[in-house]
């Protein structure tokens, strides 16, 4: 762990515990390719890709084929956006394109001199190519200031070439035929590799899936597990299939009402209380899967007249909270709702009710929201206060309600 002199905020903590920044040797069986030139390496099986595709920082790309016009030879996502509009368009409006966030570089900006692998622990996930870090790694680990270094692609996030660059080389799915299609040099860019592995969960778990145990043994990005030990594993549904539903780059998750009331099955309990029953019958992991979001349920017990009998209404919180204590993660609950089980929520009928009302409301950001709020009670640079109000301010709008039902109790 690297340990920073001020005040830890849970979303850089996350990052530097558990984030990877390790450059291993790649699993090829040929000397993989500086340039397009030199053609794809040579791959003995998907997990021999698998095992190289995520090295990360991803290797500087090196130079473009000097017969390349500007657009081809551009890292920026508009560059791509040329001839891939709608992919562009999708991931322009993706928390993939915010990865390098005003919370996220709000805080970073203070360490950017002082403690660069603290940064560089962030990025290998919110901002992972080579080019998009100050700071390069030489043979012996020490970091020295990055030649490639490019601020404005790093306040990209996640890009195109991110997923789909490596030595300069383009790689993607396999045509929807199952196909590779055409030989790669007869596009332009020299073409695409076509490959398995980007309909395989194995692609999405080098962000989503954290590496080491945490509290009660589950990695606190524990998504990859969840599903893996899930039905839909079995039954052969990706994380692709539900949130690049017909290979649109949306990425839709908890932040989406939509997406989120797809993943839930909601019914009324009959008797003898009154309450809700929530069903994770769609998501592939836990619902949430994350440590950051809250979800709220609210049970209110109303009269004839539709007036509240109570204060305030019966709560539960369905969340997954975690604390960091001196380096050492501890679980203080997990209310969370695994893939095909359900949680009800029911009280006691009060004398005199005749109706009850249940909400369910979604915080998608509840714990940025607690901490970029005690972060700005303190002593901040102005750059890290504007981008952290900013932050909060996003952070504070983003709850939503998914179901809101008024229904007269059986009695």
């Amino acid at each position: 762990m690297v340990i920073v002199r001020r005040p830890f905020l849970l979303p850089v903590l996350l990052c530097m515990s558990f984030a990877s920044c390790s450059e291993p040797s790649p699993a090829v069986d040929s000397e993989s390719p500086t340039s397009p030139r030199g053609g794809a390496p040579a791959y003995s099986s998907l997990e021999s890709f698998v095992a190289d595709y995520w090295i990360r920082p991803i290797p500087a790309q090196g130079p473009a084929p000097a017969d390349w016009p500007e657009f081809e030879a551009s890292l920026r996502p508009e560059a791509c956006g040329t001839c891939h509009t709608q992919k562009l368009a999708d991931w322009s409006t993706t928390i993939h394109a915010d990865a390098y966030s005003a919370g996220l570089s709000g805080q970073l900006v203070n360490w950017e001199q002082s403690s660069p692998e603290t940064v560089r622990s962030c990025l290998v996930c919110h901002a992972p190519l080579a080019e998009q870090s100050a700071w390069t790694g030489g043979a012996d680990g020490t970091l020295y200031p990055n030649p490639t270094f490019d601020r404005d692609l790093r306040d990209r996030g996640i890009t195109c070439a991110a997923c789909h660059l490596r030595g300069r080389r383009r790689y993607g799915p396999l045509l929807r035929d199952g196909s590779t299609g055409p030989s790669p040099e007869d596009a332009p860019h020299d073409g695409v590799t076509r490959t398995e592995f980007f309909s395989d969960s194995r692609f999405c778990a080098g962000c989503h899936q954290f590496e080491f145990p945490a509290p009660e043994g589950n990695s606190i990005q524990n998504t990859y597990e969840e599903w893996r030990i899930s039905r839909w594993a079995d039954e052969g549904v990706s994380c692709q299939d539900c949130h690049m539903p017909d290979r649109r780059h949306l990425w839709r998750g908890i932040h989406d009402p939509e997406m989120v009331l797809s993943a839930l099955r909601i019914e009324w309990i009959d008797g003898p209380g009154v309450g809700i029953r929530i069903r994770n019958s769609g998501a592939g992991h836990h619902f949430p899967t994350y440590v950051t979001p809250e979800v709220v349920v609210e049970i209110t017990q109303l009269g004839a007249q539709r007036t509240a009998l109570e204060t305030r209404p019966t709560s539960w919180l369905i969340a997954r909270k975690v604390e960091n204590r001196n380096g050492v993660w501890v679980e203080l609950s997990d209310t969370r709702i695994a893939v095909d089980e359900a949680s009800a929520f029911e009280v006691e009928v009060l004398p005199g009710a005749e109706f009850a009302r249940a909400t369910i409301s979604v915080r998608p950001d509840a714990v940025y929201s607690s901490v970029f709020a005690q972060f700005l009670v303190g002593s901040l640079p102005d750059t890290s206060r504007v981008l952290l109000s900013e932050a909060a301010g996003t952070a504070g709008n983003s709850p939503f309600v998914i179901f809101d039902e008024t229904v007269p109790i059986q009695r």
